[in-house]
């Protein structure tokens, strides 16, 4: 079995990574960890090079918090760090082309009322993914 967790670099990794690390040790599956700094189209143009770097670093150190948890359960995990407009097509995109068996995410619901329950990034995950999602919250 393949996991992916999907980690939000602008929110708490502990509740999606610790279920994730917890599955895999019953499982025996191989777990990876995913972050994408999400970037507005443009964003170097109108804010320069480094508002994209503090983003990627944001989603870098929550990596470095997720693959803790990991490790703290007694397991080991790969890594991917993407960046760019659309966390949820990368996130459909690296389970279609890894194989994935299982997204593990949490949800903030962060873009308005139609979306406060599941959120809009896990909404699209959920829609779009060729495999099984499970929503941690």
């Amino acid at each position: 079995m393949k996991i992916l967790v999907a980690v939000d670099p602008s929110d708490s990794v502990h509740l999606p990574v610790s279920r994730a690390a917890a599955m895999a040790k019953k499982e025996g599956a191989e777990l990876t960890l995913l972050a994408v700094a999400e970037c507005v189209e443009d964003m170097e143009s109108l804010f320069g090079a480094s508002a994209s770097e503090r983003l990627r670093d944001k989603a870098a150190k929550a990596l470095g918090k997720a693959q803790e948890l990991v490790k703290a359960a007694g397991l080991s995990a790969k890594e991917l760090l993407e960046v760019g407009v659309s966390p949820e097509a990368f996130i459909v995109d690296v389970a279609k082309s890894g194989g994935f068996d299982l997204i593990v995410m949490g949800t903030r619901g962060k873009k308005g009322v139609h979306t406060l329950l599941i959120g809009s990034v896990a909404s699209k995950v959920i829609a779009l993914a060729p495999c099984s999602v499970l929503v941690v919250r």
